[in-house]
């Protein structure tokens, strides 16, 4: 995402100390002293941001300890995310229904801005699933199945804007990643063709993970749907497997998003 051209410090401030704030997960707050280095301010020009986000309840404060941590407001708006996002609102059976017939871990992901995000998780066993409707990690575009998907209808120009290939070279998470512009819009012509992206132990050892899009009304990608499974059971045959249960499951999913395959017939799945 572009900087803003019309940047107001003062909100930029509030937004810093917010960020700050979110990260604290010792619960016992943060001081406007450890405020005030972190962020290279002045503790009064702190305090008055923190007194203006006190008085909307965007932050609370604990009157003993003098310290700040986020407030239930931040909560209520967070609320209203999902709400106002379609995809927020998928009907969970599909993602179930494929973690139980592929006994994998099921990810729904989005691109935000230059990574992806999870949305919504299925952890899939055997034995039981554990529902995660939460949004959750931020994994990176290029050494994942998702974010090779997200991507693969992309210009050039803005896949190379978007991984921001410094010195050279991507950031590299395992002996497997690719590591080089060139080498991931290679990938990326494969995924075109194929329909489908893989990450082959290239963001986490000992990981194999399969990804297809999911469309709107448009055609156009708005998510990825994956199934994530150890290496370790991964072969020819079960890859195959995967593949077919996903085409469904990204079919019926679409579908409820407003795609029409027919309509839409230049664009794979």
């Amino acid at each position: 995402m572009d900087e803003p051209k019309y940047p107001v410090h003062t909100v930029i401030k509030a937004l810093d100390i917010i960020r700050i704030l979110s990260k604290d997960t010792s619960n016992r707050g943060i001081g406007i002293s450890d405020l005030s280095r972190e962020l290279g301010l002045g503790k009064s020009t702190i305090h008055r941001i923190l007194d203006t986000l006190l008085f909307y309840r965007y932050i609370d404060k604990n009157e003993e300890t003098n310290r700040y941590r986020l407030g239930w407001e931040l909560y209520t708006i967070g609320q209203m995310v999902p709400r106002q996002n379609q995809l927020y609102n998928l009907d969970n059976t599909y993602l179930i229904e494929l973690s139980k017939q592929t006994k994998e871990t099921v990810n729904v992901g989005i691109l935000s801005n230059d990574e992806v995000v999870i949305i919504s998780k299925i952890e899939g066993s055997d034995e039981n699933l554990r529902v995660t409707m939460q949004p959750g990690d931020h994994e990176a575009l290029h050494a994942t199945g998702l974010g090779k998907i997200l991507i693969s209808e992309l210009p050039e120009a803005k896949i190379r804007e978007l991984v921001k290939e410094e010195k050279g070279k991507l950031r590299k998470f395992t002996n497997n990643t690719i590591i080089s512009v060139n080498e991931l819009l290679i990938e990326i012509e494969k995924v075109r063709k194929q329909g489908y992206a893989v990450d082959s132990e290239e963001y986490s050892v000992g990981l194999y993970c399969i990804a297809k899009p999911l469309r709107d009304y448009t055609g156009n990608i708005i998510a990825a749907l994956s199934v994530s499974s150890p290496y370790a059971r991964i072969n020819e045959s079960r890859i195959q497997e995967i593949v077919h249960d996903l085409d469904v499951s990204v079919q019926k999913i679409s579908g409820t998003l407003g795609y029409n395959n027919k309509q839409n017939n230049n664009k794979a799945f």
